[in-house]
């Protein structure tokens, strides 16, 4: 079982890589405050606004590919469990998550 050894790592640093992109857009907000807030807000428009602009629609495509490669991930460690486990217990498995599944509302459009 290499491959698990190898998927329990990745989705390790993804959960860390998606926490810290958690921080970043906390970090980005923040600033965005401040700077809207400022009395140089024009100032900082005028000398870094392409940035100030880029950021959060970075971020937001960091967060996409992030949730991306989880779920990819997710999708592989499932596969490979579903083929160690016994039959009948995936198929009580395969179930309860059909359930949830049906519980949990799908997003639909883009963010």
């Amino acid at each position: 079982m290499k491959l698990a050894g190898a998927t329990t790592y990745i989705q390790e640093e993804l959960t860390d890589a998606r926490l810290h992109c958690e921080e970043l857009k906390a970090l980005a907000s923040k600033a965005l405050d401040l700077v809207n807030a400022s009395q140089q807000r024009d100032h900082f428009y005028s000398v870094a606004g392409d940035i100030i602009l880029a950021v959060p629609d970075t971020l937001l495509k960091l967060e996409r590919a992030l949730n991306s490669a989880a779920m990819a991930v997710n999708k592989v460690d499932y596969e490979e469990l579903r083929q160690v486990m016994q039959p009948e217990k995936v198929e009580h498995l395969e179930r309860v998550l059909e359930d949830v599944r049906l519980r949990i509302p799908r997003r639909t459009g883009s963010e």
